[in-house]
């Protein structure tokens, strides 16, 4: 299986960091960095100037009624690593509609008429990111995934949270329908993958270990989709550079193939066409953490294919 990356690296610079993903995957990713620039943080990067909320130095990098701090570089390690990208493929990420609601409103924004805004600006800001992409590097394929961490408040046994998923479900059916590649989804943790099973993503990226009773009992909608083309990314190791249980690993690894093999999945779609990259972002360590990681990702990636 191929490793790529789920988005956030800890570098503080640009040419370092497009260096670092060329050397540890193989489907390299425009990586961001937030210790080069805060405005390369997640929620910043996508939400400085929606909906009336500009970038902050403090909290969650929003603030409702600021101006967009327009000396920003939010995308200077995409930029860089466009720059040197000489292959065919390159993966990028954006945040979602969910976390994104959520962040403006916990900016100050207005409750009424936001998810509109957010879905509307979010559309035209994806569109604008892929003709970025597109004018520096034309006939490069690209693998877009949205990154929603918020879909966790969706977990089996979680308390009621601030957002139906229906609203839920249905602000990221718009974002995809007017996206102008086919977009998958990185979920962070469990989930009710059968709701996300549902809008049809082209890819599935989760946190292996995060799996349980959402992924459990969505199993046969995942089975399906997969069995529609839908791809897997494999969150195999966590984002801190502590020692990796191998025959564990591969023990949830086998067992999540079973079960969706069980209900209909293609094997190889799950395994050799797969793809495996870390639970997520590698933003909160260090720089040589963020090595060990992938490191370690290599080697895990060769026992379960093995």
């Amino acid at each position: 299986m191929r490793l790529t990356g789920v988005g956030s690296l800890p570098h503080d610079d640009a040419a370092e960091a497009a260096a670092f993903v060329f050397s540890t995957t193989d489907l390299p990713y425009l990586p961001q960095l937030p210790n080069l620039d805060p405005s390369e943080g997640m929620l910043r990067q996508w939400g400085d100037g929606l909906c009336g909320a500009g970038g902050s130095d403090d909290g969650i990098g929003l603030r409702w009624g600021e101006p967009s701090l327009t000396d920003s570089e939010p995308f200077g390690g995409a930029a860089a690593m466009l720059d040197l990208l000489d292959g065919p493929e390159i993966k990028t990420q954006f945040t979602g509609p969910v976390t994104l609601w959520l962040a403006l409103l916990a900016a100050g924004c207005p409750s009424d008429g936001l998810w509109t805004c957010v879905v509307e600006g979010l559309s035209e800001r994806l569109v604008a990111h892929v003709d970025m992409i597109r004018a520096v590097r034309p006939n490069v394929e690209m693998v877009t995934v949205m990154d929603e961490p918020a879909l966790v408040m969706f977990a089996p046994g979680r308390s009621d949270g601030p957002v139906p998923i229906e609203a839920a479900a249905d602000a990221i059916a718009r974002v995809f329908a007017e996206a102008p590649i086919p977009v998958g989804i990185h979920v962070c943790g469990d989930t009710d993958w059968r709701m996300v099973a549902g809008l049809k993503p082209a890819w599935l990226s989760w946190d292996l270990a995060g799996l349980g009773d959402g992924f459990l009992s969505a199993t046969d909608a995942i089975a399906e989709i997969v069995s529609q083309g839908t791809g897997i990314m494999w969150g195999m190791v966590p984002t801190d550079p502590a020692p990796v249980d191998l025959d564990r690993v591969r023990s949830r690894y086998g067992t999540a193939v079973t079960r969706l093999v069980l209900e209909g999945a293609p094997v190889g779609a799950l395994t050799t066409r797969s793809l495996v990259t870390p639970a997520c972002g590698l933003a909160g360590t260090t720089v040589g953490g963020a090595g060990v990681v992938m490191e370690r990702l290599r080697e895990v990636a060769e026992v379960v294919d093995g």
